[in-house]
């Protein structure tokens, strides 16, 4: 019997089922394979996130443009200023005229008080440029809302006991003042959306113009009917309830606005430079405006009144 040692020594029995536990492990394990991969279609690569088209310059610059911008301050504080005074400038033609219809003076005696008025505000228009560019937007601003004022204050003294030629004479100089405030304020008003308005933004400088120039043909109009409505109660009343809203509008001016704004950064233009004949278009244009406000006045602001 050969001589082996107990440790080396394997009974056939116990050798054999180790052998068939191992062939099963390597079944059990070659069994567990994985279910076949579905093939899916590659992904589509990732493109970088894309930023939103960025607005037009124009646009661009107009967002918080909003009346607390600090750009837009001078152009709130003259259009209040302006706006308000727009309100009796509507309502002195209406008080004027009708008190005077209801002191029986003919439509050419009340056409003779407007006179002055109008002319005034021709030649205020060719000044008002000069004074704006030497003395700045604020001061004919200040300037026309005092006459506005003392325009007012005049009518307060219109006294039922004088003469046809007095009461003419007296309201008609009194009518003066008002034509001179309303050109020299309307300076304010049609300036600063252009100082405001940076160089080559002409879409933002039509957006203010025609925003300023609605609520402006638009408060005219409330100051007819307004100053129609309080001279059916007293011609006291409609004259003092104008005189406040002026008296409003002065801290606005007064306290708001830069003395430097609207002065001429260079040498100012005398009148021989603002009279260019060689300039056909603008003759044409300036004619043209001539006789239509010449019409508008010729129709609405004694004739239509008086027939009503």
């Amino acid at each position: 019997m050969p001589n082996e040692s107990s440790d080396s020594f394997v009974p056939d029995d116990l050798a054999s089922e180790r052998i068939v536990e191992l062939e099963k492990e390597e079944w059990t394990a070659g069994s567990d394979k994985p279910s076949e991969a579905v093939l899916l279609p590659p992904e589509p690569p990732q493109e970088p996130p894309q930023e939103p088209p960025k607005p037009p310059p124009e646009e661009e610059d107009m967002k918080g443009w909003g009346f607390r911008d600090p750009r837009l301050r001078p152009f709130v504080i003259i259009s209040i200023a302006y706006l308000l005074f727009t309100v009796t400038d509507g309502a002195i033609r209406m008080i004027v005229l009708l008190h005077a219809y209801h002191k029986s003076f003919s439509a050419l005696q009340v056409a003779l008080m407007f006179t002055l008025y109008e002319l005034a505000g021709v030649f205020t228009n060719l000044a008002a440029g000069l004074m704006g560019a030497k003395w700045g937007i604020r001061f004919t601003l200040i300037v026309g809302l005092c006459l506005q004022l003392l325009s007012y204050g005049l009518l307060f003294g219109w006294q039922d006991g004088w003469s046809d030629e007095t009461a003419i004479a007296y309201v008609t100089v009194a009518q003066m003042f008002g034509g001179i405030a309303k050109d020299l304020t309307k300076l304010g008003g049609k300036t600063v959306t252009k100082l405001v308005t940076p160089e080559g933004k002409d879409t933002r400088l039509f957006r203010l113009v025609s925003l300023l120039t609605g609520w402006k043909n638009s408060l005219k109009g409330v100051g007819y009917f307004l100053g129609s409505a309080l001279l059916e109660v007293s011609y006291e009343l409609a004259l003092g309830f104008m005189m406040g809203l002026i008296v409003l509008a002065l801290p606005f001016a007064i306290w708001g606005l830069d003395a430097e704004l609207g002065t001429a950064k260079k040498k100012n233009s005398s009148f021989k430079e603002i009279f260019v004949w060689d300039n056909f278009n603008l003759n044409v244009l300036s004619l043209a405006r001539l006789f239509l406000f010449a019409s508008r006045d010729f129709w609405f602001e004694v004739p239509l009144p008086f027939f009503l």
